[in-house]
């Protein structure tokens, strides 16, 4: 079942917001065996709305779904729009009107006139309620495609989402498409698909996609049966083993919380490159503080030496940005913080201050356990924030291949 999207705002367009609905609605739908066949953006104008909805009917899809314009303002015109490309009239809804003047009395808000045009019903088609707030959608079928028109507020177009359509999708699909994600870490996209080209080129009529982020990259099977999906799959998983670290939609950091938490272990970490960006990962996991005991940011020198314990004639010998030094932070912070495992990173994140030893992207990330300490040099680009998620993703999947 086919499916496309559009997203009405010149907001989008200008980049002021981001446009987080079509994502959400684009993995809603397709976790259920749908295929997001299009999807576009277009200006608050009618005549750029009329081509959006003409473009996006050329490739005859079952469900089109509108978001963005239905607010009381004068800038909100889809539904005047939409009443017009489908050639129905206004109707007001009395009824709705009455309600909405309950609803915003005890909310303890005016009503204003601008409000009415939220009461407006089409003399053909389909209200479409809108539990938690006051626009509601529009639904309309012209040439076998159905149309859903939804509020651009996120939480209300997912609530209208959730509640009506997703179900109304479910109900109706007749193939679904069978999909399994395998995401990876450590590999380029080119020399990925190069590895697992052997089992990729045999006649497993999947389609096969590659979507590299600075994370890592995510291998995507998808087929209308579901027994050819789960066979790749399954190749592909043991063919690669520990560059695959999740074969579901998670993160690094909720593997690293969840597996932490299993085996009862505790962990701390030292940062210098990163400044803090592995603990926030790791704090933004639900149920973090039960094996994450603490971090610190040691960017100078002088930081190094006083909270981990780093000997000055080390940073003199070696550098700040080394393997011993690496080392020392990580056992440095475990002992600190009495916990299982001590992660550190120091490293040349950019765009200067790198030398013809130590280039722009050099990076030490060092763990530490009651046992061993094991470190592993990195070298990245010159780009500093994409140096520093780089070096946080590679910390994290050290500490999972270690668990």
């Amino acid at each position: 079942m086919n499916i496309s999207i559009l997203s009405i705002g010149d907001e989008l367009l200008a980049g002021d917001t981001i446009n987080t609905n079509s994502s959400w609605i684009s993995r809603k739908s397709t976790q259920i065996g749908c295929n997001v066949s299009r999807q576009i953006t277009c200006k608050d104008q009618k005549e750029e709305i009329f081509q959006a909805l003409n473009y996006l009917n050329e490739s005859q899809p079952e469900y089109i779904v509108i978001t963005g314009g239905l607010g009381p303002t004068d800038d909100d015109i889809t539904r005047k729009t939409l009443f017009e490309y489908f050639k129905v009239k206004e109707i007001f809804d009395e009824d709705y009107w009455q309600k909405l003047k309950r609803r915003f009395h005890k909310l303890g808000i005016e009503i204003v006139e601008s409000n009415k045009s939220q009461a407006i019903k089409p003399s053909m088609g389909e209200t479409i309620a809108n539990p938690i707030g006051s626009a509601r959608g529009y639904s309309f079928l012209k040439n076998n495609t159905n149309y859903f028109s939804l509020p651009g507020v996120p939480y209300e177009m997912k609530s209208m989402m959730t509640q009506t359509i997703l179900p109304q999708f479910e109900k109706n699909i007749k193939s679904p498409i069978f999909r399994e994600i395998i995401r990876t870490t450590g590999v380029v996209e080119s020399s990925l698909a190069e590895n697992i080209s052997k089992i990729t080129k045999t006649k497993h009529e999947c389609k096969v996609g590659y979507y590299p982020s600075l994370h890592g990259v995510d291998i995507r099977i998808s087929s209308i049966s579901a027994k050819k999906v789960d066979h790749l799959f399954i190749a592909l998983k043991n063919f690669l083993g520990d560059t695959t670290y999740t074969d579901k939609k998670n993160n690094m950091e909720e593997i690293i919380v969840k597996n932490l938490s299993r085996l009862r272990k505790t962990i701390a970490i030292a940062e210098s490159c990163t400044g803090g960006l592995i603990g926030d990962r790791i704090t933004n996991v639900p149920g973090a503080s039960e094996v994450f005991k603490g971090g610190v940011i040691t960017y100078s020198n002088r930081s190094k030496q006083e909270i981990l314990g780093v000997a000055s004639d080390l940073l003199k010998r070696y550098g700040a940005v080394s393997e011993k030094v690496a080392m020392k932070m990580s056992y440095g912070i475990m002992k600190k913080f009495n916990s299982d495992y001590g992660l550190s990173v120091t490293g040349i994140a950019g765009p200067d201050g790198g030398s013809i030893e130590k280039p722009v992207g050099t990076v030490f990330i060092s763990l530490s356990n009651q046992e061993t300490t094991k470190v592993e040099k990195f070298m990245f680009g010159k780009d500093r924030e994409k140096n520093k998620i780089k070096t946080s993703q590679a910390a994290l999947n050290m500490v999972r291949i270690s668990l």
